[in-house]
């Protein structure tokens, strides 16, 4: 079945039972990275009109998270961010079903791979967080403006905020509608493909560590941009997935 086709039929979450670990939250509960691939959702036919994510999801809806992207003042680029908004399933897709600041946690890992289908529609902003523990990590972010094209960019965090001189500004890269996409983290070097295209290449994180892999929309001039997941499988390419105080 094509790409396309997958989003014509509905998502429902394979739900496994969730797995708990200790980490820096003590309630910390969601899908840990393994050697073996992790498929967190896929599409099937049948499901509701909206509901929110299957209790026994590995997919957890954040109601908790705050950090200052590079620039707190701009009304495009990666801001001041706190959660008000909330994931759930929309015509049988993974989506923002509430609030513009919405996200969603897809689970903990050290190198891993991830890669699924997403359909990416309209403008404004979005980021995927990971290695995000107490309030450090990397993150990849893009928004699509009506008049500067699609930039993307890659920030370090440290303390809840991204850096200075921490984030690089990245070719620009329209991900307009439905693709199939392949993100790795390995030997500190992060890569993302989306359908044919490298959006990111070799690039260095330095002192990358284990953390959550967050999925997110943020508030633009011009709104959250519009997300519609359809499959995500999650791989680990190295052991060292336990949360901190499990080491």
């Amino acid at each position: 079945m094509s790409n396309r086709g997958l989003l014509s039929v509905f998502v429902v979450l394979l739900c496994f039972g969730n797995q708990t670990v200790r980490g820096e939250q003590e309630d910390f509960a969601g899908a840990i990275a393994t050697e073996k691939v992790q498929i967190l959702c896929t599409p099937r036919r049948g499901g509701p009109i909206q509901a929110p994510l299957p209790k026994k999801s590995k997919l957890v809806s954040l109601e908790e998270l705050s950090f200052v992207g590079p620039k707190p003042s701009h009304p495009f680029v990666l801001g001041t961010f706190d959660v008000d908004g909330r994931w759930g399933i929309e015509r049988g897709l993974i989506a923002r079903v509430a609030g513009t600041n919405a996200a969603l946690q897809i689970g903990w890992a050290d190198e891993f791979e991830l890669e699924g289908v997403m359909e990416m529609t309209g403008l404004g902003g979005w980021f995927l967080l990971i290695g995000w523990n107490e309030g450090g990590g990397y993150g990849i972010h893009n928004v699509v403006m009506k008049d500067s094209g699609s930039p993307w960019f890659v920030s370090q965090f440290r303390g809840n905020r991204a850096i200075e001189d921490g984030t690089v500004e990245l070719e620009k890269f329209l991900w307009n509608g439905e693709q199939p996409f392949r993100l790795t983290v390995q030997s500190e070097k992060l890569n993302l493909q989306v359908g044919r295209h490298r959006v990111v290449n070799e690039f260095p994180v330095e002192g990358y560590g284990p953390g959550r892999i967050i999925l997110g929309t943020y508030e633009t001039r011009y709104g959250p941009r519009t997300v519609r997941i359809g499959t995500l499988k999650l791989r680990a390419l190295s052991i060292d997935n336990v949360a901190p105080e499990e080491k």
